[in-house]
């Protein structure tokens, strides 16, 4: 008689995967590289244009925007960039008015006219809802994911177009889905920061005068930024990142539907968040979170209810206040104007007649 197989864990691990789903998020995976590699290929067909005399539109060029007059100006005039406004605002200003003209996506152009009011939003929007047409909302919705795309990576695509134009040809070859780099073109606190190598040891253990390091868009995107811009303003640039990244991420989250899972998940977040601003003396920033709380309403009034049945128990004989955990007198409960440390020690000494 034949036993039956013992099937090792392994084997019935193997069993409970699905095969669909793999290839399904495999295939996200290899859309984001295959991105990528698009992004590389328009900041090559970029630099073709430019070395042709053709990244132009209009009259708008590189030269005349940045007014330079060459290709190696580019990085004296992004240098004095002092400010992530400063480099937003050019980018802005070269994307609307070169990339997407060029590339006949003028009308992904935004002007400050034609943005809506918050009125004219409302208007458009319950427009749209008296249309019949029972794809509207899908198509709209589709609409707007493209031109984001397309908006984000001409966004993304500018900055490392400039920094290849600004290269002497000889720094640099496009090779299929990346580009290679000289490092030797580069200072030495750049090539440690970003490829973690030393050029100085690079150039003993090699007789060429050349030494060329493969770099995908993101690790351009990473050398543009450390090349392009003041060591003050890449940090602002690294914080202001972090900054938005943050602010997706909570609109996302408070977009959602309520669960108390999610509630749970969300005051573990904002708990780290003010530990974080405390041992970094974001000390203003913690007292306006404090003082935002003192106007929410539904835990406002819930508070109020708790208290005033003290009240009513005892005929006015017990009036306290809620903050929170804390009870104190509503006799003695004083409330301080400020919304920075200085202003309620202001307040505070002018309160209770502090001598300073």
């Amino acid at each position: 008689m034949f036993k039956n197989k013992k099937i090792t864990k392994k084997e019935s691990e193997y069993k409970m995967l699905d095969k669909q789903l793999n290839t399904m998020l495999t295939s996200i995976g290899n859309n984001t590289i295959q991105n990528e590699v698009t992004s590389m290929g328009i900041v090559q067909r970029n630099n073709e244009l430019f070395q042709a005399g053709n990244f132009k539109y209009n009259n708008d060029s590189i030269y005349s925007m940045l007014g330079i007059k060459a290709p190696n100006q580019i990085l004296t005039e992004t240098r004095g960039f002092d400010s992530v406004d400063r480099i937003n605002m050019e980018r802005k200003r070269l994307v609307d008015r070169i990339i997407l003209p060029l590339a006949n996506f003028k009308n992904l152009v935004e002007s400050d006219k034609e943005k809506q009011t918050k009125l004219e939003k409302k208007k458009t929007k319950e427009k749209n809802k008296s249309k019949p047409e029972p794809d509207h909302t899908i198509k709209k919705s589709d609409e707007k994911i493209r031109a984001n795309a397309i908006r984000t990576t001409a966004n993304r695509v500018l900055y490392p177009s400039l920094f290849i134009m600004a290269l002497d040809k000889s720094n640099y070859k496009f090779d299929k889905k990346v580009v290679r780099i000289n490092l030797f073109c580069l200072k030495n606190e750049i090539v440690k920061s970003i490829f973690g190598l030393d050029n100085d040891n690079l150039k003993k253990a090699t007789d060429s005068k050349v030494y060329f390091v493969e770099c995908n868009f993101t690790l351009l995107e990473k050398l543009t930024q450390k090349y392009m811009f003041k060591i003050e303003v890449n940090r602002n640039i690294t914080s202001t990142e972090e900054a938005e990244d943050l602010e997706a991420t909570t609109e996302g989250v408070t977009s959602g539907e309520y669960t108390p899972e999610k509630a749970e998940k969300m005051m573990k977040s904002i708990c780290s968040q003010l530990t974080y601003l405390d041992d970094n003396n974001g000390l203003d920033a913690i007292l306006k979170v404090e003082n935002h709380i003192r106007t929410l309403t539904n835990y406002g009034v819930t508070l109020e209810e708790i208290v005033e049945t003290a009240r009513k128990q005892s005929k006015g004989g017990v009036v306290k206040d809620l903050y929170g955990s804390w009870v104190v007198d509503n006799a003695t409960s004083v409330e301080l104007k400020g919304n920075t440390i200085d202003e309620l020690k202001g307040s505070f000494n002018k309160q209770f007649k502090i001598a300073v």
